[in-house]
């Protein structure tokens, strides 16, 4: 017979060994295969958009300075914005200013989703010029869809009304457009929305995201700023004009940085090492 401590020793060595095994397998087991883990790309949380949301209005794409606009169809005050920054301010900064629409549904227009799919199917279809085109015609038109005119109408008689705008406006197919805001049918779903819902869904998320509230709101470079739907391009020139300036003076590195505020942090560095 082996000595106690002998004993405890083989009895600790074997639980240990047994237990090793047992943990090496349950690990094997929930480890995926090499070949599984390669195939099968890893989710994590709701969809995300892959590309940066938002539509450029043509000219500005490569410039440094960015102003957000974020606009309901339904709204009067966005389409006095919309119609001073489309057809005065972007115009006159050109390639130095880069305007940035976004669709900013208000829920006191219930109207105002349907609106915003239906531009969202015409830049599907067309793209950011088409967009603009429809957008335009739409902020024109936009009392025929004011609650006193559209109270008794369905959606789908909204849907119709709004794609004849497109196909006029943006020169995009009527049934394409129809197409696009039809409901999604899926077996055993009711509430599928149609093919413009997600990405309507990437826009108000980033509003709520932003602190967006109301519209029109602005953002300059990606911060909430104060100016007014009323302004001509003499006061949109009085607010832009330091910025843009700035930005053509500067000197940049690749990044997108100021090469001053890297020399300027580059000493302070050198300064507290010393």
């Amino acid at each position: 017979t082996l000595p106690f401590a002998e004993r405890m020793n083989t009895s600790l060595s074997a639980c240990s060994i047994s237990s090793r095994a047992r943990f090496s397998v349950a690990r094997r087991a929930a480890r995926p295969s090499r070949a599984r883990a390669h195939a099968s790309p890893i989710f994590m949380g709701p969809p995300l958009p892959s590309v940066e949301l938002g539509r450029v209005l043509p000219g500005g794409e490569s410039a440094k300075v960015t102003l957000g606009v974020w606009l309901d169809y339904a709204c009067p005050f966005s389409a006095k914005a919309y119609k001073a920054l489309v057809e005065q301010v972007g115009p006159h900064y050109g390639k130095e200013l880069k305007v940035v629409f976004y669709h900013q549904v208000q829920p006191w227009h219930p109207q105002s989703t349907m609106l915003h799919e239906a531009a969202i199917a015409v830049h599907q279809l067309g793209g950011d010029a088409a967009f603009y085109k429809f957008s335009s015609a739409l902020m024109d038109a936009q009392k025929d869809f004011f609650d006193a005119n559209v109270w008794d109408k369905s959606r789908a008689d909204l849907y119709k009304a709004l794609a004849a705008l497109a196909s006029s406006s943006a020169g995009v197919a009527e049934e394409d457009v129809l197409a696009k805001l039809a409901r999604v049918v899926e077996e055993g779903s009711l509430n599928t929305g149609n093919a413009c819902t997600l990405e309507l869904k990437f826009h108000v998320k980033l509003g709520r995201q932003t602190g967006i509230h109301v519209s029109p709101t602005t953002t300059l470079n990606g911060m909430v700023c104060d100016t007014s739907s009323s302004w001509d391009l003499e006061q949109w020139r009085a607010f832009l004009d330091p910025h843009v300036q700035a930005a053509k003076s500067a000197a940049w590195n690749d990044d997108g940085v100021p090469k001053d505020f890297i020399r300027e942090k580059g000493f302070e560095r050198e300064k507290e090492r010393r």
